[in-house]
């Protein structure tokens, strides 16, 4: 999937994630993490939470992530995962791990410092997923683009890639989670991906951007292919 950009001079193309570009979609990652903005502070974890994001895609996930490579920029990657039970197994133990590193981390940290803020609001957060209710398919993805002039396209056809995995493993949807202002964005993505199926608060980031922040959860119905010629 190609496009041409500036008269012709520069291609973008959405390709499988190579070793190459894994520094980069890291440091993407970083950049971005708070609603499109670095964290203000660091975390000073060795990577802990870094790898709790990201380390079940580049493993067992690998497969199916790619990213946009807009004349050898990356520029955006979808993070797709299509055996959720794996997953979830994966993540338990790891979200774990996390759990008792921020403990130890808020005894040994100023009460009023901003990484012990970080890790109360993760904690809230944690809970409330817990409570949410069961994916509506078992499948999801992470779709992340920088702001750039391909923007757009960038998105719409890094989900057309998270379609065609999750068609190719037999599965009739996926789900994303997107963090949006309280009341910014739902009816847009109602329109592009499908229905808001769930909402939740995101202390954190409602912290982190200074007004409150929801997390809402996409149902994606796979679009019916079109019939080959």
């Amino acid at each position: 999937m190609t496009t041409g950009l500036d008269g012709g001079r520069a291609e973008a193309v959405v390709r499988p994630l190579a070793d190459r570009d894994e520094g980069e979609l890291r440091r993407l990652f970083h950049s971005t993490l708070v609603m499109g903005r670095p964290l203000p502070f660091s975390l000073d974890d060795g990577g802990r939470y870094e790898s709790m994001c990201l380390d079940w895609y580049l493993g067992s996930g690998r497969p199916q992530a790619a990213v946009v490579d807009a004349g050898g920029e990356v520029v955006g990657f979808a993070l797709v995962c299509t055996d959720q039970a794996a997953y979830m197994r994966w993540a338990r133990a790891r979200a774990a791990r996390y759990l008792t590193y921020s403990l130890r981390t808020l005894v040994h940290t100023r009460p009023r410092s901003p990484v012990a803020k970080f890790h109360r609001t993760r904690l809230r957060d944690g809970w409330v997923m817990l409570r949410s209710p069961a994916p509506p398919y078992r499948a999801h993805a992470h779709v992340n683009v920088l702001s750039h002039r391909l923007t757009r396209w960038a998105g719409s056809a890094l989900v057309h890639h998270v379609d065609a995995e999750c068609r190719q493993a037999g599965l009739p949807g996926w789900y994303g989670e997107i963090n949006a202002p309280v009341g910014k964005r739902a009816n847009a993505l109602e329109r592009v991906l499908g229905p808001v199926v769930h909402r939740a608060p995101n202390h954190t980031l409602s912290w982190l951007m200074g007004r409150p922040v929801e997390r809402l959860t996409v149902a994606r119905p796979l679009p019916v292919a079109d019939p080959a010629p």
